[in-house]
């Protein structure tokens, strides 16, 4: 699999993008040109039917504009979780591949930690015994050598 998002989602992509613009154009139509002519409350059937028209083209163009970038598994439309990963995967490397970066770092960070404590010398402290002179543990009581009462 390609890491590459396919001519065909694209074009569907920046189809859904035109279609979105011309759904806004044609909705503030409405507002601009009906509103500036005299005749306002004239009748005119044009001034509920483009707006309708211009969000559907809207709605419309935001499901081609989703499905062009994640795919039709990966926007929801086919509900398939492998097809999904599969769909996703361009869009998420483009979007900076932000999960796996994150489990990456996981690991890293894991690593490093291990890598600390292995280099951290841990400081012991032992106790000489009076009698025979051997270290032992700070916390011992009697001493392992000669058995003698620290």
């Amino acid at each position: 699999m390609s890491n590459k998002i396919s001519k065909e989602r694209k074009a569907i992509y920046y189809i859904g993008l035109v279609l979105t613009i011309f759904g806004v154009i044609l909705f503030m139509s409405v507002f601009f040109i009906d509103m500036m002519t005299p005749d306002f409350f004239g009748g005119h059937s044009s001034f509920i039917v483009r707006p309708v028209i211009g969000m559907i083209c809207m709605t419309v163009g935001n499901v081609l504009m989703s499905i062009g970038s994640k795919g039709a598994a990966g926007s929801g439309l086919i509900l398939d979780p492998e097809k999904a990963r599969e769909d996703l995967k361009p869009y998420s490397s483009a979007r900076g591949g932000m999960i796996n970066d994150t489990l990456e770092n996981i690991d890293m960070v894991k690593d490093i930690a291990n890598r600390k404590e292995e280099n951290q010398s841990k400081e012991v402290i032992k106790i000489r015994c009076k009698e025979c002179g051997t270290l032992n543990d700070e916390d011992a009581k009697f001493c392992k050598s000669c058995g003698k009462e620290i």
